[in-house]
Order: C-alpha cells, then sequence, then structure tokens
C-alpha cells in the first residue's frame, strides 16, 4: 500500500498548497475592493479562484476517502502522516508513516498519537 500511499500524499500536499494559494488569492481580491453596486472590481479572478480551490479540496476528500476506505486513517495532510490499526504481539497499535519514511517503522497506542511513536522492534517486524 505504499507506494500507493506515496503517490496519493504528495498529490494531497500539491492540492493542499494549490487550495491554500488559491485562498489567498481570494483575501487579495477582496482587498482590492467593491464597486459602488457591492459586485468585486476582480469578479471573474475570484470566481475563478474560488472554482480550483473547490475543485482541489474536493479531490483532497476523495483522495482521503479512498484512503480510509483501504482501511488506514490519515492523521495529518501536512506532514503527510498516516496510521494503519494493527495488532501487534497481541496489543493493539496503529503503525504510523509519514512521507518521506521508507517503510512503516514507527508504532503508537490510540492515546499517545505522533508524540508516542515508538520503533517496531526487530522481533515484531516480519
Amino acid at each position: 500500500m505504499l507506494p500507493r500511499l506515496r503517490r496519493d500524499m504528495k498529490r494531497i500536499s500539491e492540492l493542499l498548497a494549490l487550495a491554500r494559494e488559491k485562498h489567498r488569492e481570494k483575501q487579495l481580491i477582496k482587498a482590492v475592493g467593491y464597486r459602488p453596486d457591492g459586485s468585486l472590481i476582480m469578479e471573474a479572478d475570484y470566481q475563478e479562484a474560488e472554482r480550483i480551490l473547490n475543485d482541489a479540496v474536493r479531490e483532497i476528500d476523495d483522495l482521503i476517502q479512498a484512503i480510509h476506505e483501504e482501511g488506514a486513517l490519515v492523521k495529518d495532510l501536512d506532514r503527510g502522516l498516516v496510521d494503519f490499526p494493527a495488532t501487534l504481539n497481541g496489543q493493539e497499535v496503529l503503525l504510523c508513516w509519514q512521507m518521506g519514511e521508507e517503510r512503516v517503522e514507527y508504532y503508537h497506542d490510540d492515546t499517545s498519537g505522533y508524540a508516542g511513536r515508538k520503533r517496531i522492534p526487530p522481533d515484531w517486524r516480519h
């Protein structure tokens, strides 16, 4: 599943950057001002930025939904952090992977989250 996650999380990262850019663009367009009738001076540009932003958010949502349907849990979009429910040595844990890591090498319990990540002991790996 990691090759797909790498591809999808990279795409999510790109889309997130685009969405943030278009959100900022919308703010700047509003700052340019309004006509006397209350419409934006740059209305067409605003609508285009909004369309692109909405499309990016929709694609992000679709990618996250597909990952969740596979049983993984997207935890942090900025980090590219994904958890996988698992049982290690009879203990319920979440395997933890983030963008840039070659393989799943960490885990944590349900309550400690990323801050509680521990390296998977060699005798637990297959």
